[in-house]
């Protein structure tokens, strides 16, 4: 089975970055419809989703789609093709989130003859309520597979001086792993340091993350740019 290490963030906008993941070779390409994706190209990048999930589609390159939060409903009706292993649904708080975008997907599924319940969630939480909820909502939904640490949205809600370690990670990731292999998900995360990471961090550094982690217990991350992942890929890969 692919360990599924890296996680690579492609822009869905951008077709030209998206096809050009598989040089790279990560064990998951994620179609992103937040961050990555101005707001002006939103439209566009969920109309070109499928196009993109049968190219990707054709490798060994497992596909997904992260949904933008705020318009998850739009993001995962444009995604529902038949080629996609799952959705990241990023930032989720409650139980009944998850469980309300499970049915949805079943729906879709349905709707676009994807084969019923082989939709994956991964979920990445990203704030107080989410860490604190972060078993009940792994829980809440069958198709949860796995369970992520977020850092950007986490890191400015729980306003940490930005120096040296970010005490409370550790503590953060602990809870998610516990949650994770509890129930039986992929524990998604890296030890970043401050300074050192997304499309900041060197691929020493990047390895330094993704092996920290696996000691903790981890078993992949995502991918900030297509140079991190030889990088994680080594760092989840026991020597």
């Amino acid at each position: 089975m692919n360990p599924r290490r890296s996680w690579l963030i492609l822009p869905a906008h951008d077709p030209a970055a998206v096809t050009r993941c598989q040089e790279f070779k990560p064990d998951v390409a994620v179609l992103d419809l937040e961050y990555s994706v101005p707001p002006r190209h939103k439209e566009s990048a969920r109309a070109g989703l499928e196009k993109l999930v049968r190219a990707v589609g054709q490798s060994e390159t497992a596909v997904f789609v992260r949904v933008d939060r705020e318009t998850r409903w739009a993001d995962v009706r444009a995604a529902m093709f038949r080629g996609i292993q799952g959705i990241v649904f990023p930032g989720p708080e409650e139980p009944g989130e998850v469980a309300e975008l499970g049915e949805l997907i079943t729906t879709m599924e349905k709707e676009q003859g994807v084969d019923p319940g082989s939709t994956e969630l991964i979920l990445m939480l990203e704030s107080a309520q989410g860490f604190w909820n972060a078993a009940a909502l792994a829980g809440a939904s069958p198709r949860v597979t796995g369970l992520g640490v977020g850092r950007i949205d986490l890191t400015m809600r729980l306003g940490p001086v930005p120096q040296g370690e970010f005490r409370l990670y550790r503590f953060l990731m602990t809870r998610a792993l516990v949650a994770a292999r509890m129930l039986g998900k992929q524990p998604l995360g890296a030890f970043w340091r401050p300074g050192s990471r997304g499309g900041v961090a060197s691929g020493d550094m990047t390895a330094k993350a993704a092996r920290e982690a696996r000691l903790m217990g981890f078993t992949g991350c995502l991918c900030a740019t297509p140079e991190q992942v030889a990088s994680v890929n080594a760092g989840y890969t026991p020597a």
